[in-house]
């Protein structure tokens, strides 16, 4: 009987990284070797190219694991960043990782979410969803500002339109970070910081979506010390008027340990 449950559980757990498991560490192509506590004396030490790799790869096969009780293995149908990023990269499109993917660097720890959401240029949606529909079997839902593709009636994929203010900073506010021999462009932290302050207060968000944003948001500030406020404040600005002071009014509860009014 024990046998055949650990047997179950090895297949439901089939691709999720083993981390801490020194035979199986080899699965996780960016692990250092040894202590990282040894390696990097904190957080802030730590390569923001590495950072990303670890999230990016951690998030995805995450996001890919069977919902239990829900979901056979067999069953999932899920996208990570590595399903999209090599099709819009071979069109020569410029874009922003966002979402759950893109600022999972930026996190405490990073986690699994239904979807991936690329940033792009209003004049570039079309190129990017022509390009998306000729490789992958999706359908394709227009939005005024997010194109959405879904299989099976579960979405996948989000093209957010940088067409609002606050996107159309975010474009420009990017590291370039590496990971599995691609570059791609994920949001500065303060950036990052401000989309997620977008959504959490957001009304069009369903309630329990907000307080989702709102454990990011408080965990972007307990993992980073180095918060540039003044350009926090400038983006955030963006939203509406007076959007900036009350983002930076949110950072300073989130280190204080209060709990976040949305």
């Amino acid at each position: 009987m024990k046998a055949a449950k650990a047997r179950t559980e090895r297949e439901l757990y089939r691709g999720a990284p083993i981390i801490g498991r020194r035979k199986r560490t080899r699965r996780v192509p960016h692990r250092i070797k040894g202590d990282w506590a040894e390696t990097f004396p904190s957080r802030e030490h730590i390569p923001l190219s590495l950072r990303f790799a670890e999230s990016l790869l951690l998030s995805s096969q995450l996001s890919k694991l069977p919902l239990l009780g829900r979901e056979q293995p067999e069953d999932v149908v899920r996208m990570g960043p590595e399903d999209v990023i090599p099709i819009l990269k071979a069109v020569g499109l410029e874009f922003v990782l966002v979402g759950a993917h893109g600022i999972g660097g930026w996190l405490v720890q990073t986690r699994a979410t239904q979807d991936v959401d690329i940033l792009v240029r209003v004049k570039d949606a079309k190129k990017a969803a022509d390009a998306i529909l000729n490789v992958l079997p999706l359908q394709m839902e227009k939005h005024l500002d997010v194109w959405r593709f879904k299989q099976n009636d579960q979405y996948l994929l989000d093209l957010m339109l940088a067409r609002a203010p606050l996107y159309k900073r975010v474009f420009k506010e990017f590291h370039e970070i590496s990971a599995k021999g691609r570059t791609v462009r994920v949001p500065k932290l303060e950036a990052a910081l401000a989309t997620k302050f977008a959504a959490m207060v957001g009304h069009y968000r369903a309630p329990e979506k907000r307080l989702l944003d709102a454990a990011d948001f408080s965990s972007m500030v307990s993992a980073n010390k180095d918060i540039d406020l003044a350009l926090l404040e400038e983006i955030a600005e963006l939203i509406y008027s007076g959007a900036g002071a009350e983002a930076v009014k949110y950072v300073k509860d989130a280190r204080a340990g209060r709990i976040l009014e949305i």
